[in-house]
């Protein structure tokens, strides 16, 4: 920095008509020049120009002078490519398509094919640290890491979320890109069970967690009400074409590269994908004001909290069949490795139309009484119908039909579940809280349902009998909390059209 001793600023005269006298105020010019101070005070508007000093850096001089010859006491705060200015200008009304809107929808489609993508294939890691006896842990633990991975993608979505609600959504998905990387880097060279929940559990999570909410919140701003839950039903169905396209990856490296080399292919592919997803995904709207690191304001409505709540209890077994349907393949069934990797294919390939079909259904407002929940309400029961006849399957065929069904459904119940949040969210300048708030308490049921699933496995003597029943009932509380929601959501929109 420049010595800046020359700058003998001037000061106004007060209204007494008596001078306040001359100092040299270099903190406050330097905070001026380098863009974090938006406001002049007013004894250094004054600014004699002869006695610069030669040292100072090319632009300063021209800086000084622009302020000079305005007379203006403020400087607009512009945006950088980490933080969002806050004089950004109101855009207006969503554009609700074209380039704009649907670049927003590729660039999120990339986030979630290499964040939920990995997390879909973890059925195949599962099966795989089991099998490796320097590894040397149980199912349940296993099941640990998949699970902090996905309580790390929604639970530090209200901190996530709240940042880029105040202008910080670069800064938070680049942060998120490095961890995340980095997470799949260090488990190529881990050998121990410690090792690999640091690495593939906790490192990918925070990672997840800081770039997933954040993407989803600035795609919905480009989408009026009535064509949101289409835009983020495509851009969810990255997470099934990365659970399909992803383990093929995975069996096809495996045998040829070995573990180590796997995951650094995978690696260097996330780098270049999240490069082209930061080059398409920009935020629309200018940032909040205010805003804390929790906003707990979120909370105080009723309606969302029962949501919430019901979402808590669904989602801790929706994601059993997932994480354990590979060791059921092989452990009940008979299965070889690469058969019951087949599975994984299945229930994430049949998840793209799954993602789509009720999306499309929930967007369809001139149908009196469509909503994301009210869509929510059948498709959660038909899906713990098809937990408890999982029960029922003996043989390969019931299984592959199981997991084809299976797949349809309970994607549907996670795509719909953040359309519903965007649909609760009045003011489209919360949506980051909002969402941040119902993926992080969610992501507490993540955590815990399917250690809880490995432990009733455990407790069954190798039979999965108690863990289907368990998660069952899961998602049979969690529909009938969703049919409760749907009715007072359906008065409370009616109320609001009637209010016009």
């Amino acid at each position: 920095m420049p010595r800046l001793k020359s700058f003998c600023l001037t000061s106004k005269r007060t209204g007494s008509g008596q001078a306040d006298g001359s100092r040299c105020d270099c903190f406050a010019i330097c905070r001026i020049l380098i863009g974090q101070s938006d406001f002049v005070p007013a004894n250094l508007t004054e600014v004699p120009f002869h006695g610069l000093v030669r040292s100072l850096p090319l632009g300063w001089e021209r800086t000084l002078a622009k302020l000079e010859s305005d007379g203006s006491t403020t400087v607009k705060e512009k945006s950088s490519w980490f933080r969002q200015s806050k004089d950004f200008p109101d855009p207006g009304p969503p554009p609700d398509g074209g380039w704009e809107a649907w670049r927003s929808v590729i660039g999120g489609f990339i986030v979630v094919f290499l964040c939920w993508g990995f997390i879909n294939s973890f059925g195949l890691f599962q099966t795989y640290y089991t099998s490796q006896p320097h590894i040397n842990a149980s199912p349940s633990a296993i099941s640990w890491i998949g699970s902090i991975q996905i309580f790390g993608l929604m639970g530090i979505g209200a901190f996530s979320g709240s940042a880029s609600d105040t202008g910080y959504f670069r800064l938070t998905s680049v942060a998120g890109i490095f961890f995340f990387v980095l997470g799949v880097f260090t488990t190529s060279i881990s050998r121990s069970y410690w090792q690999l929940m640091l690495s593939h559990g906790v490192c990918t999570a925070l990672g997840n967690g800081l770039i997933f909410i954040p993407t989803m919140s600035v795609v919905s701003t480009y989408w009026s009400p009535n064509r949101k839950s289409v835009a983020i039903g495509c851009m969810l169905c990255g997470a099934s074409v990365g659970g399909v396209i992803l383990p093929i990856l995975f069996n096809s490296l495996l045998p040829r590269v070995g573990f180590g080399w796997s995951l650094r292919v995978f690696g260097f592919i996330a780098i270049a994908l999240f490069g082209c997803s930061q080059a398409l995904l920009k935020k629309r709207l200018p940032p909040r004001e205010g805003v804390r690191v929790l906003e707990f304001e979120a909370l105080k409505d009723g309606l969302f909290d029962l949501f919430v709540l019901g979402s808590f209890v669904n989602f801790l077994g929706l994601y059993l069949a997932f994480f354990f349907i590979v060791s059921y393949a092989r452990d009940v069934l008979g299965m070889s490795f690469s058969d019951s990797n087949n599975l994984l294919l299945v229930i994430n390939g049949t998840g793209i139309p799954g993602r789509l079909l009720p999306m499309w259904l929930a967007d369809q407002r001139q149908w009196k009484g469509i909503r994301p929940v009210t869509v929510q309400v059948p498709v959660t029961l038909v899906t713990s119908i098809l937990l408890f006849s999982w029960i029922a399957v003996r043989d390969e065929h019931s299984l592959y039909v199981f997991a084809a069904l299976y797949g349809f459904f309970a994607n549907g119940v996670q795509s719909l579940f953040p359309a519903t949040l965007a649909d609760m969210t009045l003011d489209p300048r919360k949506t980051g809280a909002q969402l941040g708030w119902g993926f992080t308490i969610g992501s507490f049921s993540c955590l815990t349902g399917n250690p809880i699933g490995g432990l009733l496995v455990q407790t069954g003597g190798g039979k999965y009998t108690y863990a289907q029943i368990y998660a069952g009932s899961c998602a049979m509380c969690g529909c009938a909390i969703y049919a409760v929601v749907a009715g007072l959501r359906i008065r409370q929109q009616q109320k609001i059209d009637n209010g016009r």
